[in-house]
């Protein structure tokens, strides 16, 4: 069955969760690190865009010949200058060296449009995998170029396919400068079509998750539209998906947490499609809408708009000791306490002596 895409060759609580290895209902170590739910109980959102868990997840891996930091940040959805930031490395781009124990722990606030399905976020470059309300893994992805922009909106899954033949759809071939009645093109299942041997399309027109002939291009918006994955990645996820699945596709530069503990996490990403002109007034709003703005230390907020490199950052305000002297009274316990008459007609005066009556052991 031909199928139509995007071409490779001519773009120019508490939930449970998984570590993408095996069903479980708490993070463990796998060869995918260890996974561990550090925040979030409960699946209600308290209001637009505000979401209740955290993720973070644990990993430490041993540099293998030929391993590139690019890659290795590419395969998990994460920032090369974060991970080179984490790892002391000046320069991301130079060679590792064989054996080296890096450190490729991130964090993610966990969407929560769908508990059954695929939740895509464009400005991420990921999708979320949930099955019957258990988180399952975290993808990377590639998306729609500016001019080819992925669609938002709720859509779902409408056919599986292994080993699809791939036919350029009438919007590119206009793009090439051909009609149908010109040219037609297809190319069978086979290592040079632009699909893979994975092709799950979408309610979305033209739209689909598909394996690629490029993998250098997940990460990037690169596509005419499709979601690109990695062939092990798309190869994992292919039999958990089913016909009819929801797929929710956003797209969220900025992302927003409240833990039950009262942290407050922000999640910042580029805006390519450049729907965001003011990332900071729309933290702003964002957090005063929801009356979360006195709980955030505001500097922490800008650092985070600043460097943008997708991880969930603890912007919460550091809790004040508690002085007593700032309580009104100052003294709130002299330590002595004076006598009063038992009859209230008695006499107030002082004792003869002269000396003042006081509690026993006073």
């Amino acid at each position: 069955m031909a199928v139509p895409a995007d071409p490779i060759f001519l773009f120019g609580i508490g939930r449970g969760a998984q570590g993408g290895c095996l069903g479980v209902s708490i993070w463990k170590y796998l060869g995918c690190g260890l996974m561990m739910l550090i925040c979030g109980f409960g699946q209600e959102v308290l209001a637009a865009d505000i979401y209740r868990e955290v993720y973070l997840h644990n990993e430490e891996y041993e540099v293998k010949k030929g391993d590139r930091l690019p890659v290795l940040a590419q395969k998990r959805a994460v920032r090369l200058q974060f991970l080179a930031r984490q790892n002391h490395l000046k320069n991301p781009e130079a060679p590792l060296k064989p054996g080296t124990i890096l450190n490729l722990s991130h964090s993610f606030i966990l969407p929560t449009e769908v508990s059954h399905g695929l939740v895509v976020n464009l400005a991420e470059l990921a999708v979320y995998h949930f099955h019957q309300g258990t988180f399952r893994r975290r993808y990377p992805l590639a998306a729609g170029k500016r001019d080819w922009e992925t669609p938002t909106g709720n859509y779902k899954i409408l056919n599986k396919i292994k080993n699809p033949t791939w036919r350029i759809p009438d919007s590119i071939m206009e793009e090439m400068g051909y009609s149908n009645a010109d040219f037609y093109f297809e190319v069978p299942p086979g290592p040079d079509n632009p699909l893979g041997s994975y092709w799950m399309a979408t309610s979305a027109k033209g739209v689909g998750l598909h394996a690629t002939t490029a993998p250098w291009s997940i990460g990037r918006y690169a596509s005419h539209g499709c979601l690109r994955m990695f062939h092990d990645h798309i190869e994992e996820l292919f039999p958990q998906v089913e016909v009819g699945m929801p797929i929710k596709i956003i797209y969220k530069p900025i992302k927003v947490a409240l833990t039950p503990d009262n942290h407050v996490f922000l999640q910042v990403h580029g805006d390519y499609y450049r729907r965001v002109p003011d990332k900071f007034k729309e933290v702003e709003t964002l957090l005063r809408n929801n009356q979360l703005d006195g709980l955030v230390e505001w500097q922490k907020v800008k650092q985070v708009l600043k460097e943008r490199e997708g991880i969930a950052v603890d912007v919460t305000k550091p809790s004040e000791p508690l002085n007593v002297d700032t309580f009104p009274g100052h003294r709130l316990y002299s330590g002595e306490i004076v006598d009063k008459p038992a009859n209230p007609g008695a006499s107030s005066q002082p004792q003869a002596n002269g000396k003042k009556k006081t509690q026993p052991g006073s």
